[in-house]
């Protein structure tokens, strides 16, 4: 009976023994336990020893090495294993050598990505502290966008590392892609066009996240600014994505830097008002804006500029200290209500689009008058 079972394990085991069936077995038990234990010591250990520090780095390299120290002893305890089989490199048409070559180089290789990535990380979360303790917001928005191309550069030397030791030749692919990057230029000018465009906004500082900005027809607050396009978040609550090229060609309005708001109308007093009347109200306007603590007394004007159409025309020109444009408004309304109240004292009427039509007399043949 155990004869039988021997010739038929020996008939499908592709010349692995028992023994190294048990050892195989073996170091996979040890490799679980060796993570476990390894998982345990950075979850319990290396965590509390880390909490007793002021600084947070070390809690975060930590974090960062955890799970990359996992999955390698994982990767090295199944190679272990897998070699301990002594199996053959090929079995009919089956490589097994190439396909655990092409495994665990895979494996390997992602192991050492996930710890980049995550070492990244870890300096991104400093990177971002730093920025928030400057006064400028442009290294704000600099940050995700360096740590996004860093993780796109990452990303791209490991996969031509897999592809080198895998047996690719890379130097032939590179100089295939230059050739073919004159054409794929060509047909991303566009792209290309919002890169710089970025480029210039970045380095023109022409606004922040946050800000209230106009560029064409779009208005609104911008959200985020990427390497290819930004996003501005509508008064309505639109999203809009604006390329980044719009940037290069259209002129770009902040609001929010502006230092103060301008007030800028026209008032039409009847032709009623007399000389006197006149005088009045613009002396009182320009008391009005000078006792008001909510404008700007550096440079305003009230002048009685036109005889209109029908009305005779006050220019008003000031500004306010703020700039949120609901104070603004306040403000604005606060002038016209004073301004309504000062014609009421002084007498004046607010003029209205009117016409008067005189109609000359004349004379019928019978020497009557017709009107």
């Amino acid at each position: 009976m155990f004869e039988n079972i021997r010739s038929l394990f020996d008939q499908y085991s592709f010349g692995v023994s028992p023994n190294d069936v048990i050892v195989f077995f073996l170091i996979i038990f040890s490799t679980l336990i060796l993570r476990k234990l390894a998982l345990y010591l950075f979850e319990k250990k290396l965590a509390e020893l880390t909490q007793k520090t002021r600084t947070e780095i070390d809690d975060l390299l930590v974090a960062a090495f955890k799970s990359p120290i996992g999955y390698l002893i994982l990767v090295c305890g199944i190679y272990a294993a897998i070699t301990s089989l002594h199996l053959p490199d090929q079995v009919g048409v089956f490589n097994i050598a190439g396909s655990l070559h092409f495994f665990f180089t895979l494996a390997f290789t992602f192991v050492f990505l996930l710890l980049l990535l995550n070492l990244i990380d870890v300096v991104a979360h400093q990177l971002y502290k730093v920025t928030q303790r400057t006064e400028t917001r442009l290294d704000e928005q600099l940050a995700p966008l360096l740590i996004k191309s860093l993780k796109a550069v990452v990303i791209t030397l490991t996969i031509l590392f897999l592809m080198n030791n895998l047996g690719w030749n890379i130097a032939s692919l590179l100089a295939g892609l230059g050739i073919g990057g004159l054409a794929l230029a060509l047909a991303a000018q566009e792209t290309v066009s919002n890169i710089f465009g970025s480029i210039t906004v970045f380095s023109d500082r022409s606004f922040h996240i946050g800000d209230w900005i106009m560029v064409g027809d779009v208005e609104g607050t911008v959200e985020d600014v990427g390497l290819r396009s930004t996003r501005v978040r509508r008064f309505d609550q639109a999203l809009v994505t604006v390329p980044n090229s719009r940037f290069i060609k259209s002129d770009i309005v902040n609001f929010t830097r502006m230092k103060k708001r301008r007030i800028k109308f026209y008032l039409g007093v009847s032709y009623k008002t007399s000389r006197k009347q006149m005088e009045e109200v613009v002396e009182g306007i320009k008391q009005l804006i000078k006792d008001d603590p909510n404008f700007d007394h550096t440079f305003y004007m009230v002048h009685f500029t036109d005889f209109g159409a029908y009305s005779l025309d006050i220019f008003i020109y000031c500004f306010t200290k703020t700039t949120v444009w609901d104070e603004f408004l306040a403000v604005r309304e606060e002038l016209n209500l004073k301004i309504m109240r000062l014609l009421e004292e002084v007498g004046v009427e607010i003029a209205y689009p009117t016409q008067t039509i005189y109609l000359e007399g004349r004379k019928s043949i019978t020497g009557k008058d017709l009107v």
